[in-house]
């Protein structure tokens, strides 16, 4: 597909690409590399996570114009019932959301009620990068309900890109595994147990449980002991 540009148009895609070769193997590629995406595809929202095969979660999430509350509420909540994003990763090419959920279903789901509508997405489209088939990084691009859907420019836009940010992303590093300790402490605090309860149990110290559970939350790139309780249930 042809895909006449403006010259304003033509400038930001170019430098979309010096962005991806200038920085390849950065970890802020995507922050860096969001606003001006958007501009590009006259969007109104963009989230990128790495997809971790390990814990089957989107991780390391980055956004632009998406409160840092939502972002939050997506990682340790919201992904785990999001309807569309498997699909969508499945194509493993630039998709529109329609494409894979009509909107009329969409807009029946907690999903899309309590988290996408209240952020103010409504029409989007995905794409995934891999990279010697490991995940390197997506984009989630979203426009308000009042802006026109995507459509087929704006997926062969993604379409030129896509090589480059499968080039320029950094692979993705798997958190090492927890210790045989790690996971009895994450286990008994994911029940409910207090530290303490926790150390008298195994008979370690209070600080060694701390230390522990601390090593735990960031393998797992979890925030806090309701995220981490709330993976390990998924």
């Amino acid at each position: 597909m042809e895909i006449p540009l403006t010259s304003s148009e033509l400038r930001l895609f170019s430098h979309i690409l010096w962005q991806l070769g200038s920085g390849q193997g950065s970890r802020a590629l995507r922050q860096e590399t969001l606003e001006n995406v958007c501009a590009l595809l006259q969007a109104d929202f963009a989230a990128s996570c790495i997809w971790s095969s390990a814990s089957r979660t989107s991780r390391h999430g980055v956004s632009w114009n998406i409160a840092e509350k939502a972002m939050r509420e997506h990682a340790s909540t919201w992904q785990y019932i999001d309807p569309i994003t498997p699909l969508l990763r499945a194509k493993q090419h630039p998709t529109l959301v329609d494409e894979v959920m009509p909107a009329r279903e969409l807009f029946k789901t907690a999903f899309y009620h309590e988290f996408l509508k209240p952020c103010g997405m409504h029409h989007g489209v995905n794409v995934y990068f891999l990279r010697d088939g490991d995940d390197v990084g997506d984009l989630r691009i979203w426009r308000a309900k009042d802006a026109p859907p995507f459509g087929q420019r704006e997926i062969a836009l993604l379409q030129l890109l896509e090589p480059w940010f499968a080039r320029a992303l950094p692979k993705n590093e798997e958190s090492p595994s927890l210790t045989a300790r790690e996971q009895e402490v994450v286990s008994l605090v994911c029940k409910g147990l207090g530290d303490k309860e926790v150390a008298r149990l195994l008979n370690i110290s209070f600080t060694t449980v701390r230390t522990h559970l601390n090593h735990a939350l960031k393998k797992l790139d979890c925030a806090n002991r309701t995220e981490l309780a709330s993976r390990l249930r998924h």
